[in-house]
């Protein structure tokens, strides 16, 4: 008999607390189901309200920004990435803001991507990037070129000991022409057909 003597307190108990949880559980599931009911009246009235507005900060080109200018080379078909330091005139413009200005001040440019750290900026240029060399003439004499930054032959180095005239005419034509060198292994080979 003293084993059941604890039987009606822990039965008693046990039902208490069952009755207590699933009352305290229906409660606390109207309470958030309340919370969600404002919540979306609140998120109805926002909308339904003209005169509200939200401010939101747009995104902005800082002194610290890093601009890529990627250009693409028609003839030569070459992107060359260039990175710079954020042009002083961009600084503070958001992202169209600068769309504008480019359309403005650089049609030639385009925007690529923008953010606050890095924005990249594309132009296509219809010549020779300047990783190329032009074998040439210059004052009747065999000439190396560079490739200058606007397309224009810069002449490297011109060997006064071989003139044009004491080539082949196809060969004088071809130098007169120039021809268009893409490595200093390329050039190595064609000079040593010319010169030697």
């Amino acid at each position: 008999m003293k084993k059941y003597k604890f039987l009606p307190v822990f039965l008693f108990s046990s039902i208490l607390f069952l009755i207590s949880f699933i009352l305290g559980y229906q409660i606390i599931g109207r309470k958030i189901e309340q919370s969600r009911v404002s919540q979306l009246d609140n998120e109805i009235d926002v909308n339904m309200n003209k005169d509200f507005e939200i401010l939101k900060e747009e995104i902005r080109i800082s002194p610290n920004t890093i601009m890529d200018e990627r250009i693409y080379y028609s003839t030569c078909e070459h992107i060359i990435t260039k990175t710079n330091p954020i042009n002083s005139d961009y600084i503070n413009m958001s992202r169209d803001e600068l769309i504008h200005f480019l359309e403005e001040n650089h049609p030639d440019k385009k925007l690529i991507s923008f953010s606050p750290n890095k924005i990249t900026i594309g132009t296509t240029k219809n010549h020779l990037c300047e990783n190329h060399f032009i074998i040439g003439e210059k004052d009747g004499k065999i000439a190396i070129f560079k490739i200058g930054e606007s397309g224009e032959r810069v002449v490297e180095t011109i060997f006064e000991d071989y003139p044009i005239s004491l080539l082949m005419e196809i060969d004088q034509e071809k130098l007169i022409e120039g021809i268009r060198v893409d490595s200093e292994e390329e050039l190595t080979e064609i000079l040593e057909n010319f010169i030697s």
